[in-house]
């Protein structure tokens, strides 16, 4: 079911429009969520760099075996030294990337 049932039509001239799209382009989000995001006064970000997108995906994937390896030590009392490894790789990967941005 749709929670938004309410379509509005807006005019812009020129200047508006162009405005709008660099909005859009600096945001990163589509016309329906920046126009939502602003009509409510929330804090508009600016796209994340995509070297920051490459070092989320990789603290994701740290997480996800640190999840993992607690869920086996808690079950099993024990730990994989290999996803240990795994996860300490990808973690030292991370503060490399971070400190090449600087």
């Amino acid at each position: 079911m749709r929670t938004r049932n309410n379509m509005i039509k807006i005019m812009l001239n020129d200047k508006e429009l162009e405005h709008l799209n660099k909005q859009l382009e600096n945001s990163g989000l589509n016309k329906s969520v920046l126009i939502r995001k602003l009509i409510m006064g929330l804090m508009i970000n600016p796209a994340p760099a995509e070297e920051y997108r490459k070092i989320f995906g990789v603290l994701s994937n740290a997480t996800n075996i640190l999840n993992q390896i607690a869920r086996h030590a808690n079950t099993t009392g024990n730990a994989d030294d290999e996803k240990i490894d795994a996860a300490i790789i990808l973690i030292r990967k991370c503060w490399q990337q971070l400190r090449e941005l600087r």
